[in-house]
């Protein structure tokens, strides 16, 4: 059966969508299969690149329309002025993502027709992994990138399966998946090829992990899930009620033995600037010797300054002793693009926009092992969650995934953080107004967690990082040499087994 026109790209958009339920929280796997298998055969009776690239960026649109369905919460949180914009919204994202999947099919049936050679069934499949994973590094990077549900995360299910991302990346874990998912369409011989693979790959990856512990020697610190309501979170009369509510919390029992207190991203309801009220009250809930390291709003006292989405560290006496402001902002979330230059159109818009940080930073306080902060949204790019200089002993991930309610979004970006773990061989510590907030070990797994809409707190060490990673000290140069290694398999082998399927 050879579908053309309409109905390859119902088709593939149905694909597509199927694929993503194999994604956080479902994990329904074989539904990937079907949709890998599906893209590969609409790719191979596609008559050209241009139908290639269509019937991908219909797979691809389907495929984010599911994956990314959950950004229509957003736009209910009351006073939901802007509801209706909402679907249009997530449907034209996606279908501008849907546009890299669309990339790779016809970049790769171009190189089919211009070299023959490569149309083999194993050579076609290698070539497709390539351009895979080639466009989903492009869909990470460019307009400021949006690596949200990359392929290599329907093995989240499964820590061992996640290792490969410390020697080549999400991206590189990407190409694996590709090619395991897909090998269906390369016959037999492949399939158990891709069995075997998924299984050495499990085994690989247990073998390396050290058995759970309970955070060794590290200092103890507390995380603090407040669990407010966003349509609650910024309310006049009762923020002053909020911020009591985090102090209370902090100070449970055991809070004198604490190095750290932890709060999620914009914690206090109020714009924390110097001098600010809000500061001896929550001085209040930084352990004697330690710290409240809590996400702010941050000003500087002076209206033409603007604003910051931050990580503060305040110490007991009330004293701002170090900050790290948000670099990655989200587009039309956290800034209107061109707002300056296109003013009357973001005053229509009639949304606010923070200020964006100079860059990456790793702190380093006395009594507290140095860390790298990453503020909501920053989690999800590898490669990028570290500050320049000494390698930090720990990472730290504040959020607030209170605008996505109980949605697929917020499980999602927790894999995220999971990934950079393993990707660094950091631990990761997650702090979310209300969840997911965890203890992350340098293997990504989950120690200890609350789960979404639960209000409490988690006491734990921190757990002890790993030997640098491949990845984390080469970063993306290591899926350059995976990408050639793919390359070398396009030159050689027998072409016997190699030909195409009629």
């Amino acid at each position: 059966m050879n579908l053309r026109g309409w109905r390859a790209a119902g088709v593939a958009f149905l694909a597509g969508a199927l694929a993503a339920l194999a994604m956080p929280p479902l994990y329904w796997l074989p539904l990937a299969v079907v949709g890998m298998v599906v893209f590969v055969w609409l790719w191979e009776t596609a008559p050209g690149p241009r139908s290639a690239l269509l019937r991908g960026w219909a797979w691809g649109t389907g495929h984010f329309a599911v994956g990314s369905y959950w950004i229509l919460e957003a736009f209910s949180v009351p006073p939901a002025d802007y509801q209706l914009l909402g679907p249009p919204i997530v449907a034209g994202l996606a279908a501008l993502l849907g546009f890299f999947p669309g990339l790779a099919a016809g970049a790769s049936r171009w190189a089919v027709l211009r070299w023959p050679r490569l149309a083999g069934r194993y050579r076609r499949l290698i070539l497709l992994a390539i351009a895979w994973t080639v466009a989903e590094w492009l869909r990470g990077h460019i307009f400021t990138g949006y690596p949200w549900n990359p392929l290599g995360h329907v093995w989240a299910f499964a820590a061992p399966l996640l290792q490969g991302a410390a020697l080549f990346g999400v991206y590189g874990l990407g190409a694996f998946t590709f090619l395991v998912l897909a090998a269906p369409t390369a016959g037999w011989r492949a399939s158990v090829a891709a069995l075997v693979a998924i299984g050495l790959a499990g085994a690989a990856g247990q073998a390396v992990m050290t058995p759970v512990g309970d955070g060794g020697p590290g200092p103890l610190l507390r995380i603090v899930q407040p669990n407010i309501p966003q349509s609650e979170k910024w309310r006049p009369d009762i923020r002053a009620k909020h911020l009591a509510k985090l102090v209370d919390m902090s100070r449970r029992d055991g809070f004198d033995r604490l190095a750290a207190v932890i709060w999620p991203e914009t914690a206090p309801p109020f714009i924390i600037e110097p001098g600010s009220p809000a500061l001896e009250i929550m001085a209040k809930a930084a352990p004697a010797a330690g710290y409240l390291l809590t996400g702010a709003a941050r000003g500087t006292g002076e209206r033409r300054d603007g604003v910051w989405n931050s990580l503060l560290v305040i110490d007991r006496a009330g004293t701002i002793v170090a900050h790290y402001d948000k670099v990655h902002l989200v587009p039309l979330g956290e800034y209107i693009p061109f707002r300056r230059q296109l003013a009357p159109v973001s005053g229509f818009i009639g949304r606010g926009s923070f200020e964006e940080g100079e860059q990456r930073a790793t702190l380093a306080l006395p009594g507290l092992p140095s860390f790298s902060p990453v503020i909501c949204y920053e989690v999800i790019f590898p490669a990028a969650v570290t500050g320049p200089g000494e390698r930090p002993r720990w990472l730290l991930n504040v959020t607030n995934d209170a605008w996505f309610g109980l949605s697929s979004g917020p499980n999602q970006h927790l894999v995220s953080a999971r990934l950079r773990a393993v990707e660094e061989g950091l631990p990761m510590i997650r702090a979310a107004n209300t969840g997911v907030s965890a203890v992350i070990d340098a293997y990504g797994r989950i120690l200890a967690a609350l789960d979404m809409m639960q209000e409490g707190i988690i006491d734990h060490r921190l757990p002890e990082a790993r030997e640098p990673t491949p990845y984390g000290r080469w970063g993306d140069g290591i899926l350059v040499a995976v990408l050639a290694l793919l390359g070398c398999g396009l030159l050689v082998g027998r072409t016997s087994n190699d030909r195409p399927r009629r």
